[in-house]
Parts: structure tokens; sequence; C-alpha cells
């Protein structure tokens, strides 16, 4: 067997497919997820991806997100796979993530055969981390998380050379821990502000404290129709809040042309 590179269609259609097989895992349990970020935006500038994007998110409350996780390793699908740092010590991720496990994701890791296929990410939405000193220490492990899983490939700066000594010094100081218990730390430091007594939100496991607390939890739970690509999946009712907390207020303007590119991991088939 021999892998291939998907092109971006066929990267797009593979997420997709997997984004419908979650989809009706959460009607048939009525678990309320919803598109979001960059797939959200698309869903509403494009009615299907951003054109350049190889990116699918979902998210979900905190609750309605364990219980999909719950749901989706019972469901045990042949092909559609739940990895996270529960399941998987190598994982480098604090969110988990559904892919295919007939495709590959290239990746900087330190584990290189951990095998991250094409995918979907899932994140969490918690109550919103008021305390600045709460939010850098989840920020700082997200820090440490990095340097004890990446290759100096995967958080090196292309622009600046000597910002990258003390990075690779971090590495050679992280290189020993482990990242699952990095990822176990910035799980329960999220968890910590619980989201039914909470007015607000945010998603703090990949710290979205770049504005103050505008999204409210109850929009989490008060859900919509959008369409990507001819198929109809589920975005919050108050998606202009949510893009404009995201990408600000001119969020249906397209980028300059110069930004308009993916993230640039190739992704393969066997074949």
């Amino acid at each position: 067997m021999s892998k291939r590179i998907l092109s971006l269609k066929e990267v797009q259609d593979i997420e997709l497919d997997i984004l419908e097989y979650v989809h009706n895992i959460c009607i048939k349990n009525d678990i309320k997820y919803f598109v979001d970020f960059g797939t959200l935006l698309g869903a509403v500038r494009h009615k299907g991806f951003i054109p350049w994007d190889d990116d699918l998110d979902i998210s979900l409350a905190r609750d309605e997100y364990e219980k999909l996780y719950s749901v989706l390793e019972k469901e045990n699908h042949p092909h559609y796979k739940v990895i996270s740092y529960k399941n998987c010590k190598e994982y480098p991720f604090p969110y988990f993530r559904v892919f295919d496990n007939r495709t590959y994701r290239e990746h900087n890791l330190r584990y290189q055969n951990l095998q991250l296929g094409t995918c979907i990410d899932v994140f969490p939405y918690d109550g919103y981390v008021e305390k600045t000193e709460d939010k850098n220490n989840i920020i700082a492990l997200n820090r440490k998380r990095k340097l004890s899983v990446y290759n100096f490939k995967g958080i090196k700066n292309k622009n600046y050379f000597f910002k990258n000594i003390p990075r690779f010094l971090g590495l050679l100081l992280y290189k020993t821990t482990k990242v699952s218990d990095w990822n176990k730390k910035i799980d329960e430091k999220s968890k910590k502000v619980n989201l039914k007594n909470s007015e607000y939100c945010c998603c703090s496991v990949i710290h979205e404290f770049k504005k103050d607390a505008t999204l409210k939890t109850e929009w989490l739970y008060d859900l919509t129709d959008v369409e990507i690509n001819r198929k109809i999946f589920k975005a919050p009712s108050h998606y202009k809040e949510f893009l404009t907390y995201e990408f600000g207020d001119t969020y249906m303007q397209l980028p300059p042309e110069g930004q308009r590119h993916a993230g640039g991991e190739k992704n393969y088939i066997e074949e």
C-alpha cells in the first residue's frame, strides 16, 4: 500500500462526512452541538467551507460535550474514531477529535507513530474565566503542553531566530513530562468555572480570552439550522454574536488574498 496526498476538496468532503455522522448521533441522542469558529464563518458567509479552509470545528456546552464523548465511544464506528487525552496518552490537545482511521494527517509531534487522521475538532464551552490569574494559569499550562509534545519544527518561529533559543531550551526542559498530564490540568482548570452558575461562557481549553465576556451561556443551547455544501447542520441562533466575538464585526468581509490559505498540514489516504 502507498499513501496518496488528499486534495483540499477531498479533505473537506471527508470532514463533512464525519460531521454528518456526528450530527446524526447528536440528533438521535438529543445532544446540542453547533458548528463554530471558521466552520461557522464558512456556513454564514459561504454556505459551505471557507473555500481555502481545511478544518472543521464544532462546539458544545460542557455537559453536552461530555455526553457526546461517551456516546461516540460506545458507538465505536468502524472508521470514525474518537481520540482524546483520556484514551490516548500521546494525544496532544485538551479537547477531543473524531477522525477517519483510513486517513493520516502529518504533524510535528515527538510521537511519530501517533495517527492523527482527517478529522473534526470538538470543543467544550465552560463558564467564563473572570480572574486574570486563572486566565494566565491556563495560558501557561498550554505553553507547557506544547513544549512537552512538539518537536522543534512544531514550535519554532520562522521569522525570529533568537526567539527560538528559549523555545529550544523549553523543549529540553519539558521533554520528560507527559502531555496527558498537562491536558488534564487544562481541562480541570477550565471546568472550574461551572457553566450552570455562569451567565457568560468561553472556550477556555484553547484560551479564548481575547475579549471581555459577551457570549451568554443560554445561547449554547439555543440553536438554528445552517447550510454547509447543501447539507443542514446546527449553529447558534445568536451566530452573529459568536462570529463578532471571534472575528470582529467585519467578519463578512473576505481577508486579503495573501491571507487566504489553509493550515498547511498534508492529509493522506492509503491506497
